[in-house]
């Protein structure tokens, strides 16, 4: 399939208007931001330099400014719909960041044009945690995932569960690394915490539990200094949990069996009776 099947401008520009609404909608303001689309980094990369800035980099904040890269979201288009099994029979699919999982809905046709939405739609999500925040990548990339959840409304599909169950596994080793990337931290912890809220404590999947507007704030007073054990901790009890969780539903499961095989008349009572 050719890019010239969607607009990847209209995508990024559409993308960005639209996470600004949600933000203010949601009470988290966000104003005074300037989008400015590049073909490639080297313009950032001659203004901050290749220790700031490489050829992977898809998107920067600076001074009320988002700089989105659009080579960089073509690599990823072309890489995951290569590496696409047949999905045809599924309404939900996953794309890689830093190592950690993303639910991303089929809500089009177009494969191609899902993901770019799906990847433009996180770079800014994250350069807006910045506006947000200043620097800082664990805060950014928390806020990334969090808004990205919960503007797709990713809460409603059962499946979505299945993958944060998965990452808190891959966070669980993340977390070991000697040098931790805050990025995947941040998406771990963001992972955790919406797992937490809205598939243990949320009984109604049809609206959210968790308050997007008042986590960010209480972000805000989380010091960065301590991202790693803050990640670390919630991971591992939560991981705790789960594993006891699934343990007590086998068990309950099995109790289940062994009432109803109790329960029924054997064949040779039946005859009697």
């Amino acid at each position: 399939m050719s890019e010239d099947r969607y607009n990847l401008d209209d995508i990024i520009k559409n993308s960005f208007e639209e996470a600004i609404e949600y933000f203010n909608k949601n009470g988290i303001k966000v104003e005074g931001l300037k989008l400015i689309i590049l073909e490639s980094p080297e313009l950032l990369i001659q203004k901050y330099g290749k220790d700031k800035v490489n050829e992977n980099t898809g998107g920067w904040y600076d001074s009320g400014t988002i700089y989105i890269i659009k080579n960089s979201i073509k690599n990823v288009v072309d890489r995951v719909s290569s590496n696409l099994n047949e999905i045809s029979n599924i309404n939900i699919f996953t794309i890689s960041r830093n190592g950690v999982l993303w639910p991303v809905p089929i809500n089009d046709n177009d494969i191609k044009k899902v993901i770019a939405k799906a990847d433009a739609e996180s770079i800014l999500i994250h350069e807006i945690g910045h506006h947000i925040f200043g620097k800082g990548n664990w805060r950014a990339s928390f806020v990334e995932l969090l808004g990205y959840f919960y503007k797709n409304e990713l809460y409603r599909y059962p499946k979505v569960y299945e993958i944060m169950e998965e990452n808190t596994k891959r966070c669980e080793k993340f977390i070991q690394e000697k040098d931790p990337s805050p990025y995947s931290l941040g998406y771990c912890f963001a992972n955790d915490i919406i797992y937490a809220y809205e598939n243990i404590l949320n009984k109604n999947k049809e609206s959210p539990k968790l308050n997007i507007k008042d986590t960010i704030e209480k972000i805000k007073y989380i010091s960065e200094d301590y991202y790693v054990e803050i990640t670390k901790t919630f991971n591992m009890i939560l991981n705790d949990y789960i594993a006891i969780a699934k343990t007590l539903n086998a068990k309950y499961a099995m109790l289940n069996w062994i009432v109803n095989c109790l329960l029924e008349k054997p064949p040779n009572m039946t005859k009697n009776i």
